[in-house]
């Protein structure tokens, strides 16, 4: 595999020999320095076709560089075109670009795009879409004003309208092209190589910025064009990415997402191009100066979304810390705090302790799955028949317990009645119906009690519950009752 990439690197020195020889004095037919091109493009398609041919590569992988393949060609198509069109017509193409060229590499660009955007998504945190979203805009956003400044603007001074046209599209799909890249190096997702992205990555800032330096070449007549170096070198990158790909047979999976400086290069790079404008007196340095202020606020956004989700997952991590994961209810830490904070509190608090009858039998008999709905089902009635700053948790298996603070005996015996209520519907498992049976004891107690000792309490008065027939509540001092 590594073949490929080799080819392309001689390509490329025999290219840059050949150019810089040109520099100094011209020698032999023009056309030789266009030839580097096709053969480059040729063997980077091929490269990419060896890749997408790799058994042991996964299917979206495969599929990434099977797309991938035809753009090498497409790209060597719009550089012939231009080479056609220079050779044809020499003295009058130094800055002209042929329409032909630029619709050929909007296709390549297109190519590039529709392959990133099919690279599957997701795997990530909520909120981490858009901010890698925004991350990638603000990298694209400053792409975009360097492409007006230096590509864009000018076509609009020397070309004509179908060129000038051309010429905005291809700077609006370049924008693209650098957005889906980045957003694709910056995400989690690594079921493609992550050295073989960068690598494309820096293959598609090269075709982006490169064209910006031919006018240097305006003095040396039309002979040298920037593409005789720069496609040579795009296509040794995207060949050495190939190459990383083929040695690295990655699993689709998502790993965390790295942190990334390029949101503020752009700011920083936008700044420092206003900064010039400014200093030359160009005519564009409004748009410039619209640009850097519209990014600033990009990534200002973004960085007050991430404060955002952060506090969310904070948030969510502390609930998952103090909260069972399957009911939703207070776990054993939190229900202790509660308690604890209630006993300091004056007035009588009451603990109802409750436990599903015959849940082991039912565990054993129909799975795990038919004993998690009992639970959920438990938590819910819980949870339904406690008011604010009442407290419902789940101990561990099948025990429940309630914290009422404040609560009177026949408050803490309505809120037992409302938890039976609510398990009287039968719990559907298959094409059975199976009858949820729990017992409840209540025990009560006052401010400076030991919190142990209430629990004891409540667990003593569930097991008297037990005995009774049925569903059925019991209270430790006042009164029982029995429920159907």
């Amino acid at each position: 595999m590594n073949r490929y990439s080799r080819v392309c690197l001689v390509v490329l020195i025999v290219a840059a020999a050949w150019f810089a020889v040109t520099v100094i004095a011209p020698v032999g037919p023009a056309w030789l320095l266009w030839a580097p091109i096709p053969v480059s493009g040729l063997l980077v398609a091929a490269a990419f076709r060896s890749v997408s041919r790799n058994p042991g590569l996964p299917a979206p992988t495969v599929a990434f560089w099977k797309r991938l393949t035809p753009v090498p060609v497409v790209v060597t198509v719009s550089q012939a075109t231009q080479a056609v069109d220079v050779l044809t017509h020499p003295g009058a193409r130094t800055s002209y670009t042929h329409p032909l060229t630029l619709i050929f590499g909007g296709l390549a660009l297109l190519g590039v795009i529709h392959a990133l955007i099919r690279l599957p998504s997701g795997g990530e945190r909520p909120g981490a879409g858009a901010l890698v979203a925004l991350d990638a805009g603000s990298v694209a956003l400053a792409a975009a004003v360097f492409g007006w400044h230096f590509g864009t603007r000018e076509a609009l001074r020397a070309g004509t309208t179908p060129q000038v046209l051309v010429s905005l599209v291809l700077t609006v799909l370049t924008g693209l092209t650098v957005f889906a890249l980045a957003k694709a190096v910056m995400s989690s997702h690594s079921a493609i190589d992550g050295r073989g992205l960068r690598l494309l990555a820096a293959a598609a800032t090269v075709g982006a910025l490169t064209p910006m330096l031919q006018p240097l070449l305006a003095a040396t007549g039309d002979r040298l064009f920037v593409a005789q170096l720069e496609i040579p070198l795009v296509m040794w990158f995207a060949a050495k990415a190939a190459e990383a790909q083929w040695r690295d047979v990655p699993r689709v999976r998502f790993r965390k997402r790295p942190y990334s400086v390029l949101p503020y290069a752009a700011v920083a790079a936008v700044d420092g191009l206003l900064l010039v404008t400014a200093w030359r007196g160009s005519d564009d340095m409004v748009a410039v100066a619209f640009t850097a202020v519209a990014l600033t606020g990009v990534v200002v956004y973004r960085q007050m979304t991430a404060l955002r989700e952060n506090a969310r997952l904070v948030e969510r991590l502390d609930h998952a810390a103090s909260h069972d994961a399957l009911t939703g209810l207070a776990n054993r830490a939190l229900f202790q705090r509660r308690l604890e904070e209630a006993l300091r509190a004056p007035g009588t608090t009451h603990v109802a302790m409750l436990d599903l009858d015959g849940f082991k039998e039912i565990n054993d008999t129909y799975g795990h799955e038919a004993g998690d709905l009992l639970l959920t089902r438990a938590g819910a009635a819980l949870s339904a028949a406690v008011g604010p700053g009442d407290t419902a948790a789940r101990l561990g298996g099948d025990e429940f317990v309630l914290v009422l603070p404040g609560s009177a005996c026949e408050e803490a015996s309505a809120v037992a009645r409302r938890v039976l209520d609510g398990l009287r519907e039968p719990v559907l498992v298959g094409d059975r119906s199976l009858h949820v049976r729990a017992s409840i004891g209540i025990g009560g107690g006052t401010a400076g009690d030991d919190p142990a000792e209430l629990l004891r309490t409540a667990d003593t008065t569930m097991y008297a519950a037990k005995r009774v027939p049925g569903s059925a509540y019991v209270h430790h001092e006042y009164d029982s009752a029995a429920v159907a």
